[in-house]
């Protein structure tokens, strides 16, 4: 009998989305050459997804060439590439002439708030940052993009209290002066009404971004500034007064928590509990990083989350990147790790949507044993003249390329409790995530740590595609034909599965 919980323990954890039943079952899932019987049963509809998306910070203001420009663009959001759907665009706090701590280039940001010294005071130039925005611009021409969030690191270096927007003084320091804090929302909501009246989809604002970090003193490698609670929730309350009063068509992503902690929870609580504040934050953000592998949280978080009052606002996992980032661009490990950690903020955290953290980083940096480690989806040389595509694009790829916007993910039945008695920071070798999309097929999203294994698929439909990343394959197709009933996974892989259904009346 404790065996059989074990297993099934084991199962209700990682047959996730639309595998509801397990048929058949030759060992463990995280043991080598075990293989694995799948039944595809549309039951129960989760949550909707809402897209895929990146950031454009710390990259598109350094492109110059418009050739190259547009080829990532193309991969990125074009319908021959990723075809993401949600782009966050850096509102950069701008670099003190008189004292700039941060030497990478790359890291600081040109702001549309300056000085004219002609006039003696501060004005907005909206031909700054040009790079940048013609990045922007270039991306929503493709026609996928319908959600554009304008974050920011730090508020401008003229309102900080360092006098510097890479944080306070000292670690940990809070840095936005409060006799600035209006001011902070005036000159973050003037921006926003300069890309709305030029067309832009701003759909969400996320004026703060990782407050629980220290930000400042010795680390201060980009922007950033910390916040105390009270006065985050201050601040936030004031943009949605702003917000309200401009009559603005936008809300509030927020507070785009640094991980899944017990802060996020005084964070999120903080926002339920202001009415005004509630009444404008669309989305409730929070960033992946450092629960790779603590599943039982991020089911433990999502229940929580379902017994506030937050009402119909989504939850969206706006940040991650492998921390540590143990697996080079050229490791397709790195799309393994990566596919596994969409999967299960799917299926537990239960996210809305799933944005990487940098499109592109630049290459060589953690170069260690000579290999790059940079964190993006591609990786650049400082000018830009060479750059590569990453295998942590095709594992994004693999659900944005064939999960849209309006799919929805499965449900399945565990207690959080049980979470916590199968898996601390301990996953299976083969993880799983299934979509039931809009033109009803299945999609079905495995990655695949271990060795080769055999899936046996018991599931309606009669086509089936499936798409590869591994060693040798880079989302490549390599099988479409008659629906087959088994079929094998590589190892150290990624493997979509595309199969035609009708699934009735689910989205009629």
């Amino acid at each position: 009998m404790q065996k059989f919980k074990q297993i099934w323990l084991k199962v209700a954890l990682y047959l996730m989305g639309l595998l509801t039943a397990v048929s058949a079952w030759s060992g463990q899932l995280g043991r080598e050459g075990a293989d694995v019987t799948i039944r595809l049963s549309p039951l129960v509809t989760q949550q909707s997804v809402n897209g895929f998306g990146t950031s454009a910070c710390w990259w598109s203001h350094k492109v110059e060439d418009d050739a190259t420009r547009t080829d990532l663009l193309q991969k990125l959001y074009s319908k021959d590439g990723l075809a993401l759907n949600i782009y966050r665009y850096n509102v950069g706090g701008g670099v003190n002439p008189e004292h700039n701590r941060v030497g990478n280039p790359w890291h600081n940001a040109e702001s549309f708030y300056v000085f004219d010294e002609d006039k003696q005071q501060w004005t907005y130039d909206f031909t700054r940052d040009a790079n940048a925005q013609k990045a922007l611009f270039e991306a929503l021409s493709y026609g996928c993009v319908d959600t554009v969030v304008l974050f920011a690191n730090s508020p401008h270096y003229t309102m900080t209290i360092s006098g510097e927007a890479s944080g306070g003084v000292n670690d940990g320091d809070p840095n936005l002066d409060p006799a600035f804090e209006q001011a902070f929302v005036d000159y973050f909501l003037t921006i926003t009404e300069y890309f709305l009246s030029k067309g832009v989809p701003v759909k969400y604002i996320s004026p703060i971004n990782e407050p629980q970090w220290g930000w400042g003193g010795q680390w201060v490698h980009q922007e950033g500034c910390h916040y105390e609670t009270e006065q985050l929730l201050r601040v936030l309350h004031l943009f949605a007064e702003g917000i309200e009063s401009r009559k603005l068509p936008v809300q509030l992503s927020v507070p785009e928590a640094g991980e899944i902690s017990d802060l996020t929870k005084e964070y999120f609580t903080g926002i339920g509990q202001d009415e005004m504040l509630l009444r404008n934050t669309g989305s409730f953000a929070y960033h992946s990083y450092w629960k790779d592998a603590q599943l039982w949280e991020k089911a433990d978080f999502r229940t929580w989350f379902d017994e506030q009052n937050f009402g119909d606002k989504t939850l969206d996992m706006t940040e991650w990147c492998e921390l540590p980032n143990k697996h080079a661009t050229t490791d397709p490990m790195a799309a393994v790790i990566m596919a596994r950690v969409i999967a299960n903020d799917f299926n537990f955290t239960r996210t809305n949507s799933w944005t990487s953290w940098v499109a592109v980083n630049q290459r060589g940096i953690n170069n260690e044993d000579g290999l790059d480690y940079s964190d993006g989806l591609f990786s650049a040389d400082n000018d830009f003249a060479t750059y590569d595509v990453s295998y942590r694009y095709y594992a994004l790829a693999h659900f944005s390329k064939f999960v849209p916007a309006g799919s929805k993910i499965m449900t399945f039945v565990c207690k959080p409790e049980d979470y916590r008695e199968a898996s601390w920071e301990r996953h299976v070798e083969t993880d799983f995530a299934a979509f039931a999309t809009p033109d009803n097929r299945q999609v079905l999203v495995i990655s695949n740590e271990g060795d080769e294994k055999t899936i046996r698929l018991d599931a309606s439909g009669l086509h089936m595609e499936i798409y590869t990343t591994d060693a040798a394959h880079k989302l490549e197709q390599t099988y479409n034909g008659v629906r087959h009933t088994e079929f094998t996974v590589p190892a150290c892989s990624v493997t979509t599965v595309v199969i035609d259904n009708d699934l009735g009346g689910l989205f009629r």
